[in-house]
Formats: structure tokens, C-alpha cells, sequence
């Protein structure tokens, strides 16, 4: 049974592609991270249009291009400028999203490599007990963070956020409950996410596996 969904806005900031997997640079040609970038955004989006229709979608970007496909899956897209980074777009995202007379909201990152309709279902569940909903990264990230007004906490995304998030929600007594989900843990930073990826998936991301950069060896000179 689906939980009841309150008035929620489901906010996706997304990079320029051409600036996007940056740790990934040393292992893969920038053409494939650019294109890796952008099929896990289009998948995030096909994802939500599916499986959550009744959920407005707001993508937050500088890439023009990105905005435009954002709209070709009826998603409300806002030009950031990218000046102040992830936390000055999700600042300047929060602002529309209260505005628009959300109730609350929840950011996925576009690059999850696996979105799971139950997963989703359990970060709404808790989202109707608690006003701050941390889904924990794999490296202590956050991969997915429900909060009730949008503005609940400040944004603190960036190593170990997922405590930062934690410790924000109980300065201001707020209810917090953090969920650690097996798909949404892995978003895909490093080599050895995509590896990951590529077992769990191999006929989605068989391409970019394929397409790391072996690293070289050293020469040993007799």
C-alpha cells in the first residue's frame, strides 16, 4: 500500500554533463562521463514519471540542455548559475519550492545507479512521522534528504552531510530518522561504484565499465 503523499515537491539539482564525474576523470574519457551523466538523470526522471506521477518534479541546473530534457518529462526546471555550488542551488531550489507552496520536499541526486520504487516508498513512509528524512551514502553522504517545511534544516552536502544533516535536524528539535537503503547508498563517484553498478546491472552499464582507463603500469628498468 502506497503512503498517503503529502504536498511535496521532489527537487533533482543536475550538473552541466561536461562538468559532471569529475573523481571519475582519471578512469574515464570525458565523452563517456558526459554521457554516463546523462543517462543516469534521464533515468532518474523516467523513474518519477512512472512510478510517482503524482509528485511534481523540479530540476535545479546550469546546463541549459539538461533543463530542456527536464522539461521533455514534464518536470519544472530553474536555472542556477552554479556560483555557489550544490548547497547555494539547493538554497536557491528551496526558495521556489516554498514558494510554490510546497509543504516539504525531497532531493535525489541525479546519478543514483539504481532508484527503487520501495526505497522511495520508505523514505515517504517515515517522511509522514518525521520532518527530516536522511537517506545515508555508502561513504556517509546524503543520497537522499526529505525535509518538512523544504527549509527544516540548512544544507550541509559534502563529506560525512549525512551527520551534518542529522546534527542540523536536532539543534532545531526537529523528528529525524536516517535510513540506510541499499540502492539508494550507491551513487556512482568512483571506479569502483560503477563496478559495482555494472555487476548488479551489467547490460545498463556494461558500456562504461567497459570504457575505464586501465591504469598504467610502472617499467621496471633492469
Amino acid at each position: 500500500m502506497k503512503p498517503k503523499v503529502n504536498n511535496l515537491c521532489v527537487v533533482i539539482p543536475m550538473k552541466s554533463p561536461a562538468k559532471g564525474k569529475q573523481r571519475l576523470s582519471a578512469n574515464l574519457p570525458t565523452e563517456a562521463r558526459e554521457s554516463l551523466s546523462l543517462s543516469l538523470f534521464e533515468t532518474t526522471l523516467q523513474f518519477f514519471q512512472r512510478h510517482f506521477p503524482e509528485l511534481d518534479v523540479l530540476v535545479v541546473s546550469e546546463s541549459l540542455d539538461v533543463l530542456r530534457l527536464a522539461q521533455d518529462y514534464q518536470a519544472n526546471s530553474l536555472f542556477d548559475d552554479g556560483e555557489a555550488g550544490l548547497n547555494g542551488a539547493l538554497r536557491f531550489a528551496c526558495d521556489w519550492v516554498k514558494q510554490s507552496g510546497y509543504d516539504g520536499q525531497l532531493i535525489i541526486p541525479s546519478d543514483i545507479a539504481m532508484l527503487d520504487e520501495s526505497e522511495v516508498h520508505a523514505l515517504l513512509t517515515a517522511g509522514l512521522e518525521a520532518q527530516v528524512v536522511i537517506a545515508v551514502a555508502k561513504d556517509g553522504g546524503t543520497n537522499a534528504l526529505l525535509t518538512s517545511p523544504p527549509d527544516a534544516i540548512e544544507f550541509e552536502y559534502g563529506c560525512h552531510s549525512a551527520v551534518a544533516h542529522q546534527t542540523n535536524a536536532q539543534m532545531q528539535q526537529l523528528n529525524c530518522r536516517s535510513l540506510h537503503l541499499t540502492h539508494l547508498s550507491l551513487d556512482i563517484d568512483q571506479k569502483e561504484d560503477l563496478s559495482l553498478a555494472s555487476r548488479r546491472q551489467p547490460e545498463r552499464f556494461q558500456f562504461w565499465h567497459k570504457s575505464l582507463i586501465a591504469p598504467v603500469k610502472a617499467v621496471r628498468y633492469a
